[in-house]
């Protein structure tokens, strides 16, 4: 069963599908996790920095 979110959140995605299961209420969260995850991700891969999104939506579990 689907659930819808009235009040929208903020996930992080790469390439289109999320990278983690957590919904952010405000994007200064949202933003703190997406910091850390292109530092991340630039000492394993540095082309791959800019495929990371953060997208702001009331239907999260759509992105999979």
């Amino acid at each position: 069963m689907s659930k819808s979110f009235v009040d929208p959140v903020f996930v992080i995605t790469r390439n289109g599908r999320r990278v983690e299961p957590e919904n952010y209420l405000n994007k200064y969260d949202a933003s703190k996790r997406f910091d850390a995850l292109v530092a991340t991700i630039k000492n394993w891969d540095p082309n791959s920095q800019n495929v990371l999104k953060i997208v702001k939506t009331t239907s999260p579990h759509k992105y999979r």
